[in-house]
């Protein structure tokens, strides 16, 4: 057993822990030793109670501090041993400047502002913080109904599916996926419009490679999370972003900025991260805009059957009569994101191609899971578990409505909720968004700033925040800390 003995932490103190927590102050002060080699990789930490002494500090902020090192991997708490920093972290790494659009992606990323072991950690499962705009609602998941499917699609009687899969995809997926969509989201296709694919970002390669030429134009709604136009940049795109207003992207903007943009992609419906929704006339727009621009629409559809059928709009593949328009989709977000399951719903015209390039290209979804995610729709398991978190989104959006927006402050207004799982809070100009963040990561809440997601610099100043992964009580509790850290929140 190693001893700690003699081993001391020296207390951080500056303008940069100021004002935070006693446990937040002491889990940076740790995170600083570890930076700058004090502790070593493996070495046992001192205990809470020495650390409470040195410093003059609660126990209970020690054990609170470690708690939170201990979730973000950085060390390991062995019963009746004490505490150590984990073997196998990544050595510091010169630091050196990043590319604008790697930089803007590291900064907007699904762990913005925590610590960097969390992005780094190869090892641990991710664990989206509370009120993470990404965070999903897994404990709501019929887990059981899942892994029994699982177990049928391994066993006897399913020999071929650990031989591989069709590059469209399997086809009992495809049709299930067909059926899904139209009694979800109202769209009438065929099995063979439908592409499966390993997420929604295999689905943008191949619309980018089959559909368009290195240095041609794409519009993409602004503000977006920064991997979108990474992604089509990384193909040899140009990108252009397109602002939104009350009624959505604005089409007439976008034929100013880039008349000769030959791809749009956008979620007209939950869009992120501003949760406003594309009017109709907006939709007609775009429309007219493809057909006499010879261009592509991109209509993403990501977790749009979270609303009830009633009260959602067509989509604009619906809408479309000339077969412009693709309709990229995926389950991660009403099921789990692990599942790693996309499609693409294409015009007749294009989808031989794209199964072909399918096949050379693609990154086929595992058959077994492809049988399950089948099953567990034509079984009926999905259509309840959306039936049960519709209802349950409706009570957290309920409680959004009577805890948190009548007790935001001046200045502070929220933006649409009838949609998607996130809301964002547009924050007065003399506050900086990145620094009202920091105040919440004090208090453990993680949100995402607007103006990270800002690619193009516009000036937006707001945080996102999601209330899928949160329940009752815990919910609650996290929606009365935001608000009471906003109005406690300095002026200028």
């Amino acid at each position: 057993m190693k001893s700690a003995t003699g081993l001391f932490i020296q207390p951080v103190h500056d303008a940069a822990t100021a004002g935070l927590p006693q446990w937040a102050r002491v889990a940076q002060a740790l995170r600083h030793a570890v930076a700058s080699g004090a502790v070593m990789q493996g070495e046992r930490l001192p205990s809470a109670r020495q650390l409470a002494k040195d410093w003059r500090v609660s126990r209970g902020a020690v054990d609170d501090a470690f708690a939170e090192l201990q979730l973000e991997g950085l060390i390991e708490r062995r019963v009746g041993d004490g505490s150590y920093l984990r073997q196998g972290l990544a050595e510091p790494a010169p630091r050196r400047k990043a590319a604008p659009e790697a930089q803007r992606i590291l900064q907007s990323s699904l762990l913005q502002g925590c610590p960097t072991s969390q992005l780094e950690s190869a090892t641990r499962p991710l664990r989206v913080p509370p009120l993470h705009p990404r965070s999903v609602d897994l404990d709501a998941f019929p887990l059981a109904a899942w892994n029994r499917l699982l177990l049928q699609a391994h066993g006897q009687g399913h020999f071929e599916l650990l031989q591989g899969a069709p590059a469209g995809g399997l086809p009992a997926l495809r049709e299930a996926i067909a059926r899904h969509l139209a009694v979800h989201r109202g769209v009438q296709c065929s099995p063979q419009q439908v592409l499966v694919t390993n997420g929604p970002g295999e689905g943008m390669q191949l619309v980018g490679r089959l559909l368009l030429q290195p240095g041609e134009t794409v519009w993409i709604e602004h503000p977006s999370h920064a991997s979108l136009p990474y992604l089509m940049r990384s193909l040899g795109l140009q990108v252009q972003g397109v602002p939104l207003d009350a009624q959505g992207l604005d089409v007439a903007a976008g034929e100013r900025l880039a008349p000769r943009a030959r791809l749009c992609y956008l979620h007209p419906f939950t869009q992120y991260p501003l949760g406003v929704s594309t009017s109709a006339a907006r939709c007609q727009a775009l429309l007219d805009w493809a057909l006499r621009s010879d261009a592509w629409i991109v209509e993403g559809h990501m977790n749009d059957e979270l609303v009830p059928p009633a009260q959602q709009p067509p989509t604009l593949m619906s809408r479309d009569r000339v077969g412009r328009t693709l309709m990229l989709g995926t389950f991660e977000g009403v099921a789990f994101p692990s599942l790693r399951v996309g499609y693409l719903v294409l015009p007749p015209a294009l989808a031989e191609a794209f199964v072909a390039a399918a096949q050379a290209w693609g990154e086929h979804v595992s058959p077994p899971v492809q049988w399950a995610l089948a099953a567990f729709i034509d079984r009926g398991h999905m259509t309840t578990h959306l039936q049960a978190q519709r209802q349950r989104r409706a009570a957290k959006r309920a409680l959004i409505q009577r805890l948190l927006l009548p007790a935001l402050p001046p200045g502070v207004h929220a933006g649409p909720l009838h949609s998607g799982m996130h809301l964002c809070l547009h924050l007065p100009p003399d506050w900086d968004d990145t620094q009202v963040a920091a105040r919440l990561r004090a208090q453990r809440l993680y949100v995402e700033p607007l103006s990270l997601l800002a690619w193009e610099q516009q000036g937006l100043n707001g945080i996102v925040l999601g209330y899928a992964g949160l329940n009752g009580a815990a919910l609650e509790q996290a929606l009365q800390t935001l608000a009471q850290t906003l109005s406690t929140t300095p002026r200028g």
